[in-house]
């Protein structure tokens, strides 16, 4: 499924966009705000149960990712999650060309620290929700702490509003649950095809909450599936790095997806039921 995100005008008040982009100087926060503001944000997502509640990533939702190195106070952080979760029309694409059907969506759930967000659809009048036997596909999740590196995976999403399944195999494990947090890269040999790459690591102890893998992937399949081979998500697609150090010479793309473990405790924790992958 394809997710969009576009600004409401009408709840934003009288050109306050505008304003925002006109006005100087403009502190850090006014910057960043305008940014997030403007256009239409895009990504993937997928289903977790018949009822229509489908996950993808909170920065397709918010319109960005939350970056570091910008200096907010927690409650311009906050002011900001506030305003553009009440303030954005989200339309879920369901399907392909003709037979695509298009649902407005609420945010059931949102994490900015995951990095993960649950859109409920607003069903049309007319159209009753499914109930457990029928309803919408959904995608059972399995134990991201089973995966072991060279392990085959296939990541699926909508980028650029066309649907793509890409393969690979995971390359490296990275700690932590804050899919922000630091990482430490290393220069190794790829476990398939012996090749040096870059590895990329969590900067310190800690359960494992995403991994890198090859699959290419493009901006568009965040919040897309990474699948395992038989089907069951063992991760959600979060972000592409194109360079390493600011340097593209030798280091590629790097592939990143958020554990389906943090994505089990985060469903967990905001009462959304989903399907455990058999044999979990």
């Amino acid at each position: 499924m394809s997710v969009e995100v576009a600004v409401d005008p009408v709840s934003l008040g009288p050109a306050l966009v505008e304003e925002l982009a006109a006005r100087r100087p403009r502190t850090a926060y006014e910057r960043e705000m305008a940014r997030r503001l403007r256009g239409v944000s895009r990504g993937s997502g997928f289903f977790v149960n018949a009822q229509g509640d489908l996950v993808t990533n909170a920065h397709v939702v918010m319109g960005g990712i939350r970056y570091r190195n910008l200096r907010f106070s927690h409650y311009e952080w906050e002011s900001m999650g506030r305003v553009l979760e009440t303030t954005r029309d989200v339309w879920v694409h369901v399907g392909e060309g003709e037979e695509a059907r298009h649902y407005l969506a609420q945010v059931a759930a949102l994490e900015e620290g995951a990095d993960l967000a649950v859109l409920r659809l607003k069903l049309p009048p007319g159209e009753e929700r499914p109930g457990r036997a029928g309803g919408f596909g959904f995608l059972p999740i399995a134990r991201s702490g089973r995966l072991a590196t060279g392990e085959p995976i296939t990541v699926l999403g909508f980028p650029e509003n066309e649907y793509r399944a890409t393969q690979g195999y995971v390359l490296s494990f990275i700690s932590g649950v804050e899919v922000h947090g630091e990482m430490k890269e290393r220069r190794s040999r790829d476990p398939v095809t012996g090749e040096e790459t870059v590895l990329v690591t969590g900067a310190g102890p800690g359960p494992i909450g995403r991994f890198q893998h090859s699959a290419p992937t493009l901006h568009g399949n965040s919040g897309g599936p990474v699948l395992d081979e038989k089907g069951r998500v063992v991760g959600v697609a979060y972000a592409l790095l194109t360079e390493v150090n600011g340097n593209q010479e030798g280091g590629g793309n790097l592939n990143l997806a958020i554990a389906s473990d943090v994505l089990r405790a985060f469903l967990r924790r905001h009462a959304i039921p989903f399907t455990e992958a058999p044999g979990d």
